[in-house]
């Protein structure tokens, strides 16, 4: 278990470590302590790389995401495991039958509809790819918690006068939080690092997100400033790890409920 754990953590080490040492440093012994903070790399990265709006374009897409997510993944799950409905049954294997299709299958038609819909290389497309990307395992998060809710807790809100849609917001919603939670996290990680599927659908051109903007800095065959790119992927870290580590806890519940039910 320690050998694994400084397999993991040794990478993590060695990239802070490089993000303050100037590139001769690097090029003599990437291991060894730096002769002084070379803070200045991090202001390259602002500056430089300019990496500050695509940051932003990143934080707005991953809000965006996740706000649908939470919205309509809920209210999917809420419905094919409450309302008694023939086609229930089919429509949740439907959704499930989402979660084992590779990306790389739809790739070439999903450009293909982008294209026909006039929103290629836009980030409505990037937007409408996650959200349908994503839909599948929220919903199956959400069934698989919200079959330990009892409907007992339903059924006494509409004895209280409650409707349909006032029961789902003030009874079952804020029951779904630490599912909410694992949703907010895992998607939020997820669209964050993501650089092939922001690359492929909006392009290397507007694809103005923090990885492929990364990319750019990196693909310059005439500049290898390691100690940039090592600043840039701490700087890239810092928001994800301080998510993940505050919801930590919550993430875990989330993932493991209903799992006895």
């Amino acid at each position: 278990m320690l050998v694994a754990g400084l397999a993991f953590v040794s990478p993590c080490f060695l990239a802070v470590l490089n993000s303050v040492k100037t590139l001769p440093e690097i090029v003599r012994s990437p291991t060894a302590l730096p002769e002084r903070l070379a803070v200045e790399n991090y202001e390259y990265v602002f500056t430089g790389v300019q990496l500050a709006g695509p940051m932003v374009n990143s934080l707005l897409m991953c809000a965006a995401v996740i706000g649908c997510l939470v919205t309509v993944a809920p209210m999917a799950a809420w419905s094919l495991m409450r309302r008694r409905m023939a086609a229930g049954r089919g429509l949740r294997l439907l959704f499930l039958a989402g979660l084992t299709v590779p990306f790389q299958i739809i790739m070439v038609p999903l450009l293909q509809e982008f294209r026909l819909m006039g929103i290629q290389f836009t980030y409505l497309a990037l937007l409408l790819h996650h959200v349908s990307w994503g839909l599948p395992l929220c919903i199956f998060i959400y069934s698989g918690f919200m079959a330990s809710i009892p409907k007992e807790i339903e059924e006494a809100a509409a004895i209280d006068g409650c409707g349909p849609i006032a029961t789902y917001w003030r009874i079952v919603f804020p029951l779904l939080t630490p599912c909410t939670v694992t949703v907010v996290i895992f998607w939020g990680l997820w669209i964050w690092n993501d650089f092939m599927q922001a690359f492929i659908i909006m392009g290397s051109a507007k694809g103005q997100l923090v990885f492929v903007q990364l990319w750019r800095f990196l693909s310059d065959q005439y500049v290898k400033n390691w100690n940039y790119i090592f600043a840039g992927v701490v700087v890239l870290s810092v928001p994800v790890t301080v998510l993940y580590v505050a919801m930590q806890r919550r993430f875990v519940k989330g993932l493991t409920a209903g799992a006895l039910k």
